[in-house]
């Protein structure tokens, strides 16, 4: 009998231990050859008032784990290429760092800011039509302030700042990467800076100049499933519910038009919301308990795939890798062909 129950007591533990290792979210490495260092610093913009950045880089020396090393050398000869970071409405520089880390670790400079504003009226406000139409002309505007964020760090790195990466960086070409709307500011940037060749806009909305003017910046839209809004959801009683729906369904036309130009791609993370698509992939959920970590592992692998395929392409001239994941679908990811979007996607 106490055979019985111990071997009972066993199962019950490994059993736990098996589920803790299976759901609990577990931070992931970064998937490229180099270690990464990181600074945190201040520039200064055009005015001069200090900005708040984080830089990750490749660093010199052995891979360690999961986190970056302070102020490591960096590492190699060459001048590296840079990617802006530019979180969403209100967010922080450290949104995606997963994202920015994984970068980093494949030879990338990242340089990321926070958001222009400090958070406060960031909040979607859909209530009404009004307020609505409210929400959507802020956003515009947020969107401008935050791409002359972006071009003040430019001009920043430009100048020799941070002095450990001074003489270092290959600013010729220059990328931003940019989550919700961050990913229109990046947009807006590109309009105004020549130097900017490409950005991808992790499930970013079209807002201010972007949702009408195409620059000639390559274009990486990667969207959630919040981005196809479905029939019952435009027709909704719930005034926020429906709005949401109404502006998604608006920029699935916008986005089908920047598809008609070379170097425009688009694809879904099946099954993820907009909140996995930063770094909240890996922060436990009540709503998604039995979310396990391959499924974690699988969407985060598939997001820094085509993000390190597409800056190759874009700022290093090696088109392969991104040719090679456009010619075919995964688990976790579709491409979106524009032609086939749905008669939802008109809008009102």
């Amino acid at each position: 009998m106490r055979l019985v129950l111990v071997v009972a007591l066993i199962l019950v533990l490994a059993g736990s231990a098996a589920g803790w290792l299976l759901l609990v979210p577990r931070w992931p490495s970064p998937t490229g050859l180099h270690a990464v260092g990181r600074i945190d610093l201040e520039v200064r913009d055009s005015r001069g008032q200090p900005v708040s950045t984080t830089v990750w880089y490749p660093a010199a020396g052995p891979r360690e784990g999961t986190r970056p090393v302070e102020n490591a050398p960096i590492a190699g000869e060459r001048r590296a290429p840079v990617i802006l970071y530019s979180p969403g409405w209100g967010g922080s520089r450290l949104q995606s760092s997963i994202q920015t880390m994984n970068l980093a670790s494949h030879g990338f400079v990242v340089v990321a800011c926070d958001d222009h504003g400090d958070g406060r009226g960031a909040a979607l406000e859909l209530s009404s039509d009004a307020a609505m139409a409210a929400t959507v002309e802020r956003a515009g505007r947020q969107v401008v302030a935050q791409a002359d964020r972006l071009l003040d760090v430019l001009r920043a790195l430009e100048a020799g700042q941070p002095s450990l990466l001074a003489g270092r960086l290959d600013l010729a070409r220059v990328g931003v990467l940019g989550y919700s709307l961050g990913g229109a500011a990046g947009l807006q940037a590109a309009l105004l800076g020549a130097r900017i060749a490409g950005v991808f806009s992790v499930d970013g909305g079209l807002f201010g100049s972007p949702a009408t003017q195409i620059g000639k910046e390559a274009y990486f839209l990667l969207s959630s499933r919040e981005a196809f809004p479905s029939a019952a959801e435009l027709v909704s009683t719930d005034p926020f519910t429906r709005n949401y729906a109404l502006i998604s369904a608006q920029d699935l036309p916008r986005n089908a038009r920047r598809m008609e130009r070379p170097d425009s791609y688009w694809a879904i993370v099946e099954g993820a919301d907009h909140g996995d698509l930063s770094d909240q992939l890996f922060v436990f959920s009540r709503r998604k308990l039995l979310r396990t970590n391959l499924e974690r592992q699988a969407m985060n692998t598939a997001i820094g795939a085509l993000e390190v395929a597409f800056f190759r392409a874009v700022l290093l001239g090696e088109p392969g890798p991104l040719r090679a994941l456009r010619s075919r679908d995964s688990q976790s990811v579709r491409w979106i062909d524009p032609a086939s979007l749905p008669p939802v996607a008109s809008p009102r």
